[in-house]
């Protein structure tokens, strides 16, 4: 496996064809499903199982998926990414008819079936058309398409939402029903992408024993995304609560909130991809997740617009921008050539499960807290702080983790750091 510095591989232009729709149709509708089931009546529970089930299905379901696609001679990648498509297109033209949170609900459940076939397949045929030492800057390109294409996708969906003229549900109907056909699309662009055998790619010559040593990592870093994100993810089913009843945003400004944070991220992405070839991808994912810690602490103590508009600019977007290159070039640093997409799944389903637990917790505490004090606000105001001090207990196992695979450079404040450590650890 050569780590030259030019890129010897030439990526059909498919697969950007491929990210860059698949992006428009699902920035235009998933950036606005939490507010869409809160204007259906949802409570803090469904809205809770309805985020759970999101992060728990598309991920657990993916132990078969990323098996079936590395060992199936029946069809290639592309293929599996194609027939998933097809179902996530029928589940959002479903989704635009439903009348009810429980509708809503079930559906998600068909969407994440879909869901989970393509995310590790995608990962590994990503994986299968770029070349080890150029994985940062080019998984970076591929998010910066996918950055531009979705914030075209959201800003069509706030017109259409605009142009409904209420602050009701129906106005996120017809976006749901543009992903439906865009999501159609997106597979079909497939077809053209030739299949290019795992087996017959060159892969890193190494012993046994750093087999071991690259196996441990991986596991390492596994844990620790589990501990994070399962306190990331207490206040995800409370997140279209705080901004409609709390901060009063109206549809407009949660779209805009929405597109600014994606813009920050995409400006962010170029710097990202070329500092990950140059110091790897686990440094900058630990400053990513160093700072996602405070970003709950700070929504619930200053609940304005403008405050949260800023930390989508300046805080948001950058972590957003780390997190998206670093965690797929970390994973294929790590694993064989034949064996990505059940690499990809292993780590998806723990950090699902993690997810689909913290998201259940978050939202039955936040609503046992509710009917205990009759106070939705301190409800939220608890859990949003749970979040941030058990997001800056997670922060330390990542502080601990160190890459089997050499780069030309590295973070020296990281370095320093990581020679610290917590009490719990020792």
């Amino acid at each position: 496996m050569s780590d030259e510095e030019s890129d010897p591989i030439k990526r059909p232009k498919a697969l950007y064809l491929y990210h860059a729709s698949n992006s428009f149709a699902t920035e235009s509708v998933f950036q606005f499903l939490s507010y869409f089931a809160t204007r259906l009546g949802a409570s803090f529970v469904q809205l809770a199982w309805m985020s759970a089930l999101l992060n728990l299905l598309p991920n657990a379901l993916q132990h078969f998926w990323g098996f079936v696609s590395d060992n199936t001679k029946l069809f290639k990648r592309s293929t599996w990414i194609l027939g998933a498509s097809v179902l996530a297109s029928i589940s959002f033209f479903m989704i635009s008819q439903v009348t009810s949170p429980d509708e809503l609900i079930l559906l998600v459940i068909l969407y994440s079936i879909a869901l989970s076939i393509i995310t590790p397949t995608w990962s590994a045929l990503q994986g299968d058309w770029i070349a080890p030492a150029k994985r940062g800057t080019v998984l970076s390109n591929f998010h910066i398409i996918g950055g531009i294409f979705g914030l075209v996708g959201m800003l069509v969906a706030a017109y259409l939402i605009y142009i409904d003229n209420t602050n009701s549900a129906d106005a996120f109907r017809k976006p749901f029903i543009l992903s439906g056909i865009v999501t159609l699309i997106a597979g079909l662009f497939l077809i053209r992408v030739p299949y290019r055998d795992p087996n017959k790619i060159p892969d890193l010559a190494i012993t046994e024993e750093t087999k071991h040593t690259y196996s441990d990592s991986f596991h390492a870093f596994t844990k620790a995304q589990m501990i994070y994100v399962f306190f990331m993810s207490f206040i995800w089913p409370l997140w279209a609560v705080l901004m409609i009843k709390k901060v009063g945003a109206t549809n407009l400004e949660l779209i805009g909130l929405s597109v600014a944070g994606a813009v920050s991220e995409m400006c962010f992405q170029p710097l990202v991809g070329r500092l990950v070839d140059r110091v790897g991808p686990l440094p900058v994912l630990t400053l990513s997740r160093m700072m996602f810690v405070f970003l709950p602490a700070t929504m619930v103590l200053f609940p304005r617009v403008e405050v949260i508009l800023l930390l989508q600019i300046f805080i948001f977007g950058p972590a957003f921008a780390g997190f998206l290159v670093t965690t797929s070039a970390h994973i294929l640093d790590l694993s064989p050539n034949n064996e990505r997409a059940a690499y990809f799944s292993y780590f998806n389903a723990r950090v699902g499960i993690c997810t689909f637990a913290g998201t259940l917790v978050g939202g039955y505490l936040a609503h046992s807290i509710e009917w205990y004090t009759g106070d939705y606000w301190q409800a939220i105001f608890t859990v949003y702080m749970l979040s941030t001090l058990g997001r800056l207990f997670g922060t330390t196992y990542f502080m601990r983790l160190k890459s089997p695979r050499p780069y030309p450079s590295s973070i020296r404040i990281l370095d320093r750091m990581q020679t610290m450590r917590p009490p719990w650890q020792r």
